[in-house]
């Protein structure tokens, strides 16, 4: 039973290469923003408690990732990371495919479980016929004569 792909469906490559620099650790924030978060000083209302803070970072080490921060230092201090989600941003629209809809994954979905069905059918097949084979060669071998040549 041969069975014609269809032509309509394009197949998707067996492999997809990913954009240039492009991984997890490229858009994973969270440890960036932890180390941020943590060099933020704490603000309290008493001038007390301002007074015996630890003075502001240099510049040098808000760009170093250093020091403590003041909220004013936030965005100096974040542009890495405003450049890095950048970069991922356009990477991942760089992606194979990243325009189709979800409709077009599902009906692509639905034809690879359907392909998947008609080679398992065949692989099906294929073991019977096997053993079929495989019991007739067993038969033959306990008869000689019957064997042909």
């Amino acid at each position: 039973m041969a069975s014609t792909p269809s032509q309509s469906t394009p197949q998707p490559p067996s492999a997809f290469v990913l954009p240039e620099g492009l991984s997890a650790d490229s858009i994973d924030t969270i440890p960036v923003l932890s180390a941020i978060l943590s060099r933020l000083q704490s603000l309290s209302a008493s001038p007390a408690a301002n007074a015996a803070s630890p003075p502001a970072a240099s510049p040098a080490q808000i760009g170093s990732g250093t020091g403590p921060l003041t909220i004013k230092d936030i965005p100096t201090a974040t542009d890495d990371l405003k450049h890095k989600l950048q970069r991922a941003r356009a990477q991942v629209k760089e992606l194979p495919d990243i325009d189709r809809s979800v409709a077009e994954q599902e009906e692509e979905i639905r034809e690879l479980e359907e392909r998947i069905r008609r080679q398992r059918e065949v692989l099906e097949q294929l073991k019977d016929a096997g053993l079929k084979a495989l019991g007739e060669l067993g038969g033959a071998a306990k008869n000689p004569d019957a064997m042909e040549t």
